[in-house]
């Protein structure tokens, strides 16, 4: 190069991310081009959300809206999951992960018009620059079906095909034996506390404390296992970086590997590492348009490079199936109009859930027939 010439720009690097609007990316920010932004994920004490007091839950409450404003993510600490719970939970999940293929194969997702079963590795592919994600999962979901999920009396069946030879939306293992009484048992408790989260957004948002109870008549709730194995190469994933559809997520990281990555306002990856007796929480699709992107939704992955097993089981808590999800009236005005439209909780959950498996039979049909 002569003596004096300038030096070629740097290329912008780019992080691509799976999202609502399919897939988007964000630039890689450094140097002078750094804004202020997280570098960790804040920790928000649940123990008060129980209290009698208003001001001890407007307390807790203000916590999540400063966690949701600024980082869309948070670890909730004592959030009153029963330990045993947590260890019958983990117990069940490890021993179905850990059957012959050919036992878990009879529950796969493609065997269930509502896409509930299991999926094996690589089935996924978020990130098109891997082989696929490296994990296993079950999808399940609240089910009006199921006598243990309470739907109430009347409620409009009609989202919900009957399925199965038990009519059940869900596929149950037949080992372990006891899997389904307590994967049902952890809903619950992961229900009631997300309900009780639920209170705590609309205090944050200025809104009555009981604002947002109709959207839980019954929750479009998904509860879905998860094991990811060691990397076995460089260039592989866990999960590719993405955003949930859900109002937010709730993620039990049942063991102690640091796996888990939440991609700050520069572009740089944070570490969302196990922190005893916690859940990490993040916004959602759903909030992040119901509160005009006050809260953001946060792209997020998982990279199991630590050469050891990680469990987690995630909890993506969504409105019923007949809601309108719409801007909440504390969160625009002349000053920050409407970003957008009202739309279905049902109809959006759906067409999403049928972009993020795409290779399923009732997805490959929805786009037959032109639904999404």
């Amino acid at each position: 190069m002569a003596p004096g010439a300038l030096l070629p720009e740097p290329e912008t690097e780019y992080v691509t991310f799976h999202a609502a609007k399919g897939k988007l990316s964000r630039p890689v920010l450094k140097g002078d081009a750094k804004t202020s932004t997280f570098e960790s994920i804040p920790k928000v004490d649940f123990t008060n959300m129980w209290s009698d007091s208003l001001a001890d839950r407007k307390a807790v409450a203000i916590q999540v809206g400063k966690a949701f404003r600024e980082v869309g993510f948070m670890y909730a600490v004592n959030h009153g999951i029963p330990e045993d719970v947590q260890e019958r939970t983990a117990k069940v999940a490890k021993e179905f992960f850990a059957l012959p293929m050919e036992e878990k194969m009879k529950i796969h997702i493609n065997k269930s018009p509502a896409i509930k079963g299991y999926e094996a590795l690589l089935e996924t592919r978020l990130d098109d620059s891997t082989r696929g994600d490296n994990k296993e999962a079950v999808n399940m979901s609240d089910d009006p079906y199921d006598p243990e999920h309470g739907c109430p009396p009347g409620f409009d069946l009609s989202y919900y095909p009957r399925v199965g030879n038990d009519g059940l939306l869900n596929q149950w293992p037949e080992r372990p034996v006891d899997f389904r009484k307590v994967m049902n048992e952890y809903r619950t408790a992961v229900s009631d506390f997300s309900k009780r989260l639920l209170r705590m957004i609309a205090l944050s948002l200025d809104l009555e404390e009981t604002y947002f109870d109709y959207m839980t008549r019954f929750p479009m709730a998904g509860l879905r296992p998860l094991h990811y194995p060691p990397q076995e190469a460089a260039t592989d994933v866990g999960i590719g970086a993405h955003n949930d559809y859900s109002w937010f997520t709730c993620v039990w990281q049942m063991t102690d590997t640091p796996a888990l990555e939440v991609l700050n306002h520069n572009g740089h990856w944070v570490s969302a590492a196990p922190v005893p007796n916690s859940m990490v929480v993040n916004v959602g699709d759903f909030l992040e348009r119901a509160t005009n992107e006050i809260f953001v939704s946060t792209v997020h992955r998982v990279i199991n490079k630590t050469g050891s097993e990680r469990y987690s089981l995630a909890y993506f808590f969504t409105p019923s199936h007949d809601v309108t999800i719409e801007t909440v009236p504390t969160c625009w005005s002349a000053d920050r109009p409407k970003r957008y439209e009202d739309v279905n909780a049902g109809e959006w959950q759906r067409e999403r859930l049928y972009r993020a498996r795409y290779k399923h039979p009732a997805s490959v049909a929805a786009r037959a027939a032109g639904e999404i």
